[in-house]
C-alpha cells in the first residue's frame, strides 16, 4: 500500500484507511499479533508489543500485496 501523498486523491486515502481497518479487525491479524507478542516478550525484545503489532501489520499487508514502493519519478 503506497503511503498517501499530495498526488493521491481523497478516494485513494479512503481506500488506504479502509484496507488498514479491515486488517486490524481481522482474526488473522490478531492471531499473528498475539503469537508475535508472546515470542518477542519471551525473547526480551524491547517494545515487544509495538514490534509485534508493526510486524504483524507489515506481514499481512505484504501477504495481500498491498505494499507498493515506487521509485521517485515513477508514475503508477
Amino acid at each position: 500500500m503506497a503511503l498517501p501523498d499530495s498526488a493521491y486523491c481523497e478516494q485513494d486515502v479512503q481506500k488506504f484507511v479502509k484496507d488498514i481497518a479491515e486488517i486490524l479487525f481481522s482474526e488473522e491479524f490478531n492471531a499473528l499479533r498475539h503469537e508475535l507478542e508472546n515470542h518477542y516478550f519471551n525473547a526480551n525484545i524491547e517494545n515487544a508489543f509495538i514490534a509485534a503489532f508493526q510486524d504483524a501489520l507489515f506481514a499481512i499487508l505484504a501477504q495481500e500485496d498491498k505494499i507498493f514502493i515506487y521509485p521517485k519519478g515513477y508514475e503508477k
